[in-house]
């Protein structure tokens, strides 16, 4: 599952490497690059995480686990929950209480002190020198252990950011929550998820970059490039649609794997988290769909999310109709996952005029024409869409021409091109829609 043509976005800093060389099982070369990292006040935080891993590797577990606990405090310190989430998960399966989540609990979550703005982590993309290669696997552990005993004692948070969903959990919520999660080093160029496979997770990334790709050979589309504590997949968790994208490492990641088996295990044992859960997901799928809308970038930021507010969620499956062709058009569709065909009858023969996915939208002819429904939508795969309903379309629109233009705009482009379409010979259709 590895991209082949994948270019990173900068060098690969001293962690990254280390983090590459735990992602091969190689644990001496992660310590050689990590550290050296454990000296420097920008880099020590998670370097002592992954000299925790490369020593838990090389079975020095009561090292590791004196490294692991100097990370979670310094992790804390520094503000970067999901990293110290992992460090704390690794002490658990090492046989540690629920102590280190819960202090990160106290720090970040649902009753801990107000505090400042979220600060974007230090990628810390600085090289340092990594250790000498003919130091043997003792000397490399002798060397661990002396720079672990030289970090400084975290002297506590100047600031407790507040961070989507983590900040929204009780102590114990909070706990259950993390009890749910795995954690996964992805090496460089491999896939955290494919476009058009099934999602069965979501993921949280502690530590590493991501780039989110749409489509295949050269239409690859960039889409974004994400860093620590960017969650991806979430759609997985509210509906069986296929991954609209593809989620790639730009470097070596350490992944937060958050299954949908397991939360909803973890929700119905704690129904608080679960309500937390269904919330902070309903308004990612929102967000993300009036951010990658065609039809709502024709509004101002501000406009776009009190227009959201307005349309209603709603999952389809497989084979639903969502709109029926002939019939009164039911709303206006923003789709936010899965696949929709539209297809018109003609003749004896039903023709495929299109496949609509995630950030399209449909029913807006029949709504601004006003006119019978002149295809039918279905779902092709299960999906989700924002749709606002043809009884509120008018009182909506009204009092935003601008929208009421691109979607008449659109309604108009719309129906030339299925002209175009059903004026080709039956036999060349195909060809013409490829």
């Amino acid at each position: 599952m590895t991209r082949t043509n994948f270019k990173p976005l900068a060098p690969a800093s001293s962690l990254d490497l280390a983090l590459e060389s735990l992602a091969k099982n190689n644990p001496e070369s992660a310590l050689r690059r990590a550290v050296p990292a454990l000296g420097d006040s920008d880099t020590q935080a998670p370097a002592a995480d992954l000299c925790a891993r490369a020593l838990r590797m090389l079975g020095e577990d009561e090292l590791a686990r004196r490294a692991f606990k100097r990370a979670v405090g310094l992790l804390i310190e520094r503000a970067l929950v999901p990293h110290a989430v992992a460090a704390a998960l690794a002490l658990r399966e090492m046989g540690e209480g629920d102590d280190d989540v819960r202090a990160i609990a106290r720090a970040f979550g649902a009753d801990a002190p107000e505090g400042g703005a979220i600060r974007p982590p230090s990628l810390a993309h600085s090289k340092l020198d990594p250790l000498d290669k003919k130091l043997t696997r003792d000397e490399l552990v002798a060397r661990a252990r002396a720079a672990i005993d030289a970090l400084p004692s975290p002297s506590g948070l100047g600031t407790r950011p507040r961070y989507p969903l983590w900040s929204a959990l009780p102590e114990d919520a909070f706990v259950r929550f993390t009890a749910a999660l795995g954690v996964r080093i992805l090496p460089e160029a491999d896939a955290l998820v494919r476009e058009g496979d099934p999602g069965e997770s979501a993921f949280i990334l502690a530590r590493g970059e991501v780039r989110v790709v749409r489509g295949a050979g050269d239409e690859t589309e960039d889409l974004a490039a994400l860093g620590p504590g960017a969650i991806v997949g979430e759609m997985a968790l509210v509906t069986d649609a296929p991954r609209a994208a593809s989620v790639f490492a730009a470097h070596a990641a350490l992944v937060l794997e958050a299954p949908r088996a397991a939360l909803d295990q973890a929700a119905a044992e704690v129904p608080e988290l679960g309500a937390q859960i269904v919330a902070f997901f309903h308004k990612r799928l929102v967000d993300n769909t009036v951010r990658t809308s065609a039809l709502l970038s024709a509004l101002p930021l501000n406009e776009r999310d009190g227009l959201a507010a307005l349309f209603e969620t709603r999952a389809f499956d497989a084979g639903t109709t969502l709109i029926a062709e002939g019939d009164e058009t039911p709303g206006l569709y923003l789709i936010a996952a899965g696949l929709f065909a539209v297809s018109r009858v003609e003749g004896e023969e039903s023709l495929r005029l299109a496949t609509l996915g995630p950030g399209m939208c449909v029913g807006e002819i029949g709504l601004v024409l006003r006119r019978p429904a002149t295809a039918s939508v279905i779902a092709e795969t299960p999906g989700v869409a924002l749709v606002l309903p043809g009884r509120r379309f008018m009182e909506v629109v009204r009092g935003r021409p601008t929208l009421l233009a691109k979607l008449y705009e659109l309604a108009v482009q719309r129906e030339d091109e299925t002209r175009s379409i059903l004026a080709v010979p039956a036999e060349e259709i195909e060809e013409v829609l490829l």
